[in-house]
């Protein structure tokens, strides 16, 4: 995943300083080159141990009880004409602020719970792998790409959140309900 990626540029970038260092000349060459072979192997040492454990999957149900449900044209529809406000990720695996979001605000217990209160559906859109359906539900809110997230409330018109969600804006649009 986006961690993985992290790791790996770490690694990249340390041993591409170790290159250099071996380019230089004069007599800071040899402990420059020992200090940045040392903190590479250190780096290395650490993501080795981290990238190699194994990793429950995740479930998405959370600590609260708030649940993530798989988005479709047609549970969103099914939801909507039950009356039901709903709440929309649209996200992708490849989406670094996607996933700084998902790991922040949409993680919030106390936000979760506000979702609960309110009974608001929460349903995922995942883009990956560029879903048909998915795309024109982006080009009819006016969107190409993610992140995207929505809060829908019957009788009025979608509000859009920012691309970068904080709590506060989260919790104002629920509040609007």
């Amino acid at each position: 995943g986006i961690d993985g990626a992290g790791a790996l540029l770490a690694l990249l970038v340390c041993m591409a300083a170790v290159v250099w260092s071996f380019t230089l000349k004069g007599r800071s060459r040899p402990v420059l080159a020992v200090v940045l072979i040392a903190v590479t192997a250190g780096v290395a040492g650490t993501i080795g141990r981290n990238v190699l454990q194994t990793v429950e999957p995740a479930t998405v149900a959370s600590a609260s009880g708030a649940r993530w449900e798989r988005w479709s044209g047609e549970r969103a529809a099914e939801l909507a004409a039950a009356g039901q406000p709903v709440f929309t990720d649209f996200t992708a695996a490849w989406c670094v602020t996607c996933q700084y979001n998902k790991k922040t605000t949409l993680a919030d217990a106390e936000l979760l719970a506000e979702f609960d209160r309110k009974k608001v559906a929460m349903l995922r859109a995942d883009w990956t792998r560029r879903d048909p359906a998915i795309t024109a539900a982006l080009a009819a809110l006016g969107r190409n790409g993610v992140p995207v997230y929505v809060l829908q409330a019957p009788g009025k018109a979608p509000v859009v959140l920012t691309e970068i969600l904080g709590k506060d804006e989260v919790r104002a649009a629920l509040a609007a309900l």
